[in-house]
Order: structure tokens, then sequence, then C-alpha cells
């Protein structure tokens, strides 16, 4: 096993050069314009701007850096970068060259370099000029390095995703608190139930019997009144009438 140590360090040092180049790219160069904020004029500071500047692919980014240099005469760095695409301007160095002009360098870290950038400016030149300033960078992508999707992120969100769907479409479990007020609730709504059965059945079976009574009694009102006979008037009205026969008879027969 001894004889094989260097083989495995020196596949240990390549696969981490492979690593490190899969991460972060050589600088590339790329130009740009400096132009009035959210405009396609040129603006006044481009000339504080050193083209091209430089750009490298880190963990899937692009890491910008750009140089800001002001003449000697104007002071040492009188323009300051506030911020860069809504961030504070990274790895910021000052230096000056033979000439004793300042230079500024600092970066910025992106995904998308098609799109406008926006930049905060702080100019101050003593005794002369002291003022805040917007200005938009326009970068020239044509051969710009392609960044590579991160398959494993990817990979990650799609089935944290997946997950969370699955969650949401799972029934919720039933706690016994809710299982038992669930049962009491169906007890009660089976008791009302019954009771309106029952109350229901009631009136059908009194129902009837009422329509019956009422019927009867419409049905006497609908007759009409029987006449009755009385037997003492009747016998009254023959005896009458068989003694004015015989009276008369016999008041006839007399005379005659």
């Amino acid at each position: 096993m001894l004889r094989f140590r260097p083989w495995l360090g020196l596949l240990a040092v390549v696969g981490g050069l492979i690593v490190a180049g899969s991460l972060t790219a050589h600088a590339q160069s790329i130009d740009y314009s400096a132009l009035k904020y959210g405009t396609k004029q040129t603006s006044m500071a481009s000339g504080y701007f050193v083209h091209p500047a430089t750009v490298q692919v880190k963990h899937q980014a692009y890491v910008v850096t750009m140089d800001l240099k002001t003449a000697k005469k104007l002071t040492s760095w009188p323009v300051k970068v506030l911020s860069v695409d809504g961030h504070a301007p990274e790895n910021v160095r000052k230096t000056k060259d033979q000439a004793g002009n300042s230079h500024l360098y600092y970066s910025f870290t992106t995904t998308n370099l098609k799109r406008r950038i926006n930049a905060r400016l702080a100019i101050d030149v003593p005794d002369v000029y002291k003022a805040k300033h917007k200005i938009t960078f326009q970068f020239k992508t044509n051969h710009l390095p392609a960044l590579r999707q991160a398959t494993t992120s990817t990979t990650v969100a799609k089935q944290t995703n997946q997950a969370s769907q699955s969650q949401a479409t799972k029934p919720a479990a039933k706690t016994p608190a809710a299982s038992s007020k669930a049962t009491n609730s169906a007890q009660a709504k089976s008791s009302v139930a019954s009771s309106s059965a029952a109350s229901q059945s009631m009136r059908s079976a009194q129902s009837p019997a009422k329509h019956s009574a009422t019927a009867q009694h419409a049905a006497s009102q609908d007759q009409v009144p029987q006449q009755k006979t009385h037997w003492g008037t009747l016998v009254g009205g023959i005896v009458a009438i068989l003694v004015l026969i015989g009276g008369g008879s016999w008041w006839y027969f007399g005379r005659h």
C-alpha cells in the first residue's frame, strides 16, 4: 500500500484543481458603457472609469471588477462608490500609479449582466465640486462565459417542492377531541331528526281524524233539514173531520 500513496496525493491535487476550475473561471475582459441614470446618454463621469472591466465566474455567478481612475490634480480618490446593483461594493482597494493618479478598484456579483446595472457615486473635490450621482452601466455580453446550471440545487429544490405539495394534499389527521366533537354533533343531528320524524308522524296520525270531523261537520251543514211527523196534530185533524162530516149528515137528513 505504501507505493500507491504518491499516486493518491497526485489524484487529490488533480481533483482539487478540477473542482476549483469548475467553481472559478479565468478572468476575461468585458467592455461596457457608463450612462446617465436610466438613459442611453453618456454620463459625465464616464471618463473616470477604465475600460474594459474584468469578469470571472465564481460559484455560478459573475464577479465583475471595475477600475475608477481620477487624476492627481483632483486630490486622492475623490470619487467613492456607494452601491452597485443595490449592494455595497465588494473587494474595494485603493492604489496609485507611477504618475500619482488614484485608482479605486471594486467588484460586484450578479447572475445577469444582460440587464442594466445601476450604481451610486459620491464625488468630493475640495473647493470645486461635491455631490452624489446615480449612474447606469450597460455591459457588452457577446463573449461572456455562460453559467452552468446548478443541477444539485435544482434537484433539491424540486424534491422539496414535491414534498411540500404532497404534504399539502394529505388530509389532516383528526385529533381525539375533534373526533369526539364530530360524534356528538352526529348524535345531536340524529336525535333532532328522530324528534322531527316523530312529530311529523303524530301530525300525520291526527290529520285524518281532524279531516274526518271537518268533513262530517261540512256534510251536516250541507244536508237539507228533515221534516218531523207530529202525530197528535194529525189525529186531532182526523177527529175534527169526522165530527164535521157527522154533524153535516145529521143536519141534512133531519131537514129532509
